[in-house]
């Protein structure tokens, strides 16, 4: 498989991407960093991204893209982490949550690279292309285990975003997808 697995759990416990061994098992510097957590939104409302760019500039070579919208009530926090190739954003409902199931509501991965998720027997209910907005061609996935996982996927110049909420539906991740490209680069 060179290299590559489906990563059925982030640390923010969501479907998201195929990504190295190394980060699945937590032997790469992605894994051993802290950390920073932000609180940032409360509601479906606009998204202060500056506390989170204070986390990822400098630290990552990939284009940054980060939504102005999530479709929440209540107060969230952002943890992120980031390495040269790519940052992941986990959205969860406390503050120390760790990648623990019951207090994540997912995560925002962006990485140098990347291919779209296929389907696996057993696993997806849902597989298709959708167009976001500017005419992007998207990936969506939802694929159940222990819960079912909303995964959206977007290519911009050699780079792989994934937006991945748990037990989420098609037009959140697609509402997600289309806030941070509308955003554009950060």
């Amino acid at each position: 498989m060179k290299k590559k697995l489906l990563l059925l759990a982030t640390s923010a416990g969501v479907l998201t991407a195929l990504v190295p061994l190394s980060v699945v098992f937590g032997s790469s510097p992605l894994s051993q960093r802290q950390s920073g957590t932000t609180q940032i939104a409360q509601g479906d409302t606009a998204v202060s991204v500056n506390q989170i760019l204070q986390k990822l500039k400098g630290k990552t070579q990939v284009p940054i893209f980060i939504p102005s919208r999530i479709p929440l009530s209540g107060k969230m926090y952002y943890p992120t982490t980031a390495q040269a190739n790519s940052y992941t954003i986990s959205i969860d409902y406390k503050p120390d949550c760790g990648g623990t199931t019951v207090c994540s509501f997912g995560s925002i991965l962006g990485q140098k690279g990347g291919e779209f998720t296929t389907k696996l027997e057993g696993v997806t209910k849902t597989l298709k292309n959708v167009k976001l907005a500017g005419g992007v061609k998207g990936v969506y996935h939802n694929g159940c285990g222990a819960y079912c996982t909303a995964t959206l996927q977007w290519k911009t110049q050699g780079f792989m975003y994934t937006v991945a909420i748990k037990n989420g539906r098609e037009s959140d991740v697609i509402l997600i997808g289309n806030s941070a490209i509308q955003a554009g680069k950060r």
